[in-house]
């Protein structure tokens, strides 16, 4: 530090540790704390901190450290930064992640993979209370939690209860890579934002996330397994993101507020869909089963489809409804053929001509060339005003012409050619489509 004055002794010491604060990381901040006196004093103000586990080691080595300072290094790092900060503390994150594991597939993990050790099981019981029952415990809003999975995924944690105790005030909360207790757990009527990701839940038909986060406003459940029959039921509930693995064979959404739900599924037997605000939905699934209520679905305007089982998709979600923006996409493992052997070209345009604005994704667009060469014109009325398509890049000359007729006219139609498209076939594209169908306004564009 400069003995000659802190320019920064100027400024207030909460306008510095907003600054801080929004720096987050701890390693940042403790530099910034050697630089100035100024900065020192307002870093115990700081309401926002983070703690990474790999920067942590990088640190460590850059000064020439083997690794950790015992095991509980960075479990004890996290209250202290909690005891230090203490009521100050609004936003604490704490990342030991490194992208490995998924619930339903944890019995299967090679013994040789399984972790003993604890240094970075974030969520077990002692981890959680070395932060969460210190001052900072109860001003908390925002807590983020990224577990170390060969370490977190064959032990339980007690995360959700201590956090229900002890974080009254908790607003968001998000965890990540563990193994989930509910026992014990308390309800939280201040929590609004929830994201659990890569999760085994000991709560297989979620009613204690229903009773316990009743005021929720935010739900991402993404990859979270040990669920066998889940019915979500929250009467709050305006926006969700669930992606299931394809052992619950029941999935039940029951919420009267919710206007966006992206739902990803394989091949649940039942699905029950009874959200009547809801006006958007993205939905990826293998194939529908045998119980299908989506009757509920009266205000839905917005609709994104990633499967190829559209001749059961469409009736139960296009049908009659007032649709006004389609977006269709086909699986990531869908050759160019399955479409075509799974839908009529036909019914497929029919389908399309009476929908508002029509996006047609990359690997719908490819797979949709063959159906094209089979389509018969059917002389049906239209509504289509806007349609956005992906020309292939494999494609010498694309057949747009079927396409093109089930427009209105004046209708916009944006082309965009892959990126590595050559500029021949752009230009000969464009020149052909603009002087047979000189009523239409056209749009063009790349992808990659």
């Amino acid at each position: 530090m400069s003995s000659s004055g802190d320019p920064l002794d100027a400024l207030p010491a909460a306008v510095l540790a907003d600054v801080l604060g929004r720096v987050a990381d701890a390693g940042d901040i403790a530099a910034c704390r050697l630089a100035s006196r100024a900065l020192l004093a307002a870093s115990y103000l700081c309401p926002r901190a983070r703690l990474c586990a790999a920067d942590c080691a990088r640190r460590r080595r850059r000064r020439g450290g083997e690794g950790w300072a015992g095991p509980p290094a960075f479990r004890a790092t996290s209250g202290n930064l909690a005891s230090l900060l203490g009521a100050h503390l609004r936003s604490l994150s704490l990342d030991a992640a490194d992208g490995q594991g998924f619930p339903d597939d944890a019995m299967w993990v090679e013994e040789g993979e399984f972790d003993e050790a604890d240094d970075l099981h974030l969520t077990s019981g002692e981890a959680v209370t070395a932060w969460v029952a210190t001052a900072a415990g109860p001003v908390l809003r925002e807590v983020e939690i990224a577990d170390y999975w060969p370490q977190a995924c064959w032990r339980k944690a007690e995360a959700l209860p201590l956090i229900s105790h002890y974080c009254l005030n908790l607003i968001r909360l998000g965890l990540k890579n563990a193994w989930l207790s509910v026992d014990g757990l308390k309800k939280m009527p201040n929590l609004t934002h929830l994201t659990l990701e890569f999760i085994r839940l000991d709560d297989e038909d979620l009613n204690q996330l229903n009773e316990c986060f009743p005021c929720l406003h935010t739900l991402n459940l993404i990859g979270v397994g040990g669920l066998k029959d889940p019915k979500i039921h929250l009467l709050q509930l305006k926006t969700c993101r669930w992606e299931v693995s394809n052992v619950p064979w029941s999935l039940v959404v029951l919420a009267p507020n919710l206007v966006s739900l992206e739902l990803k599924c394989v091949r649940p037997d039942k699905l029950i869909l009874d959200t009547p605000s809801l006006s958007t939905l993205k939905l990826a699934i293998e194939k529908l089963g045998a119980t299908v209520q989506v009757d509920g679905l009266v205000s839905l305007t917005d609709l994104r489809i990633e499967s190829l089982d559209l001749s059961y998709l469409f009736p139960v979600f296009v049908g009659s409804r007032a649709i006004r923006t389609l977006e269709l996409e086909l699986p990531e493992s869908a050759s160019q053929y399955d479409l075509l052997e799974a839908v009529n070209p036909d019914y497929l345009l029919k389908m399309l001509a009476s929908v508002t604005e029509v996006k047609l994704a990359p690997r719908f667009s490819c797979g949709l060339t063959l159906c094209l060469a089979l389509y018969k014109d059917s002389g049906f009325k239209s509504c289509l005003k806007k349609l956005l398509i992906h020309v292939p890049q494999s494609e010498s000359s694309f057949q747009l012409l079927p396409l093109v007729q089930i427009c209105e006219p004046l209708c916009e139609v944006t082309v965009l050619f892959h990126a590595e498209s050559a500029d021949a076939i752009r230009q000969g594209a464009m020149s052909i489509c603009m002087q047979r169908f000189a009523g239409i306004r056209w749009k063009w564009g790349t992808w990659k």
